[in-house]
């Protein structure tokens, strides 16, 4: 005779990924890096995307309570912050997101130290650090909006170096995302058409670098309900009696 499971709902742990349009658009089917999180980590652990396109550190500084609060923290396995993009525009350029590199730097300080706060321990915590710009193809999808090129490489290695060494300081995980894409010669197939923004080549390598991280601050985080071909077809609640 079949029972009624219990109606407690079952909650999973949450990865929080925090950012700007390298994030937002990481469910892009091009980039899809954060497509395959959720895919590698099904049943396991839930995949929330925050980002926010055309964003800056100053203005997710502020954002970052109305984001994560003590309740969202107690169920967070694992939270990244990729920012700088933006940040690392020349402000004679374009001062609407431009965010000067130690402000940047203070701004990250301040939302890992806010994470702490709130309970999420220290090596839950990943930074990304902002990758390299295709100059030429950025500065064409530029042009055609009537605006001008403030986005140079010169600048954003500055600010992947500033988002290390905020990693170190506090000593939380950090993917060098520059570096890592900088190591290859033909860099580039790693960004898409409009230069900015992360391809399918450069949504691969993220995923897999950070893969390496999450694995390991995820290892707890089981699957959720039994496989198919384990339920009990003639008690089917008692096979779901004991998930939380």
């Amino acid at each position: 005779m079949s029972r009624q499971a219990s109606s407690t709902l079952v909650r999973w742990p949450k990865i929080l990924l925090l950012g700007d349009s390298q994030t937002q658009y990481g469910f892009n089917e091009e980039s899809s890096w954060v497509s395959k999180l959720a895919s590698h980590f099904q049943r396991r652990c839930d995949v929330i995307n925050r980002g926010f396109s055309g964003y800056n550190s100053r203005w997710l500084k502020e954002m970052i309570p109305k984001l994560i609060d003590e309740e969202l923290a107690k169920e967070c396995a694992a939270v990244t912050l990729f920012l700088g993009s933006n940040d690392a525009n020349r402000k004679d350029i374009n001062p609407q997101q431009h965010v000067p590199l130690e402000e940047y730097k203070s701004a990250l300080m301040y939302m890992v130290h806010h994470l702490i706060k709130l309970g999420i321990r220290k090596e839950c915590i990943i930074l990304v650090a902002p990758p390299p710009v295709d100059e030429e193809l950025w500065g064409k999808c530029k042009k055609l909006t009537g605006a001008e090129l403030g986005l140079f490489n010169t600048n954003l290695v500055k600010y992947a170096g500033a988002c290390c060494e905020v990693s170190s300081e506090l000593n939380v995980a950090c993917i060098d995302l520059f570096s890592e894409m900088m190591k290859h010669e033909d860099w580039k197939k790693y960004v898409n058409v409009d230069g900015l923004h992360l391809a399918t080549e450069g949504g691969n390598l993220l995923a897999q670098l950070l893969l390496t991280k999450l694995d390991q601050i995820c290892s707890d985080c089981c699957t959720k309900f039994p496989e198919w071909s384990s339920v009990n077809k003639d008690d089917s609640a008692e096979s779901f009696q004991n998930v939380h």
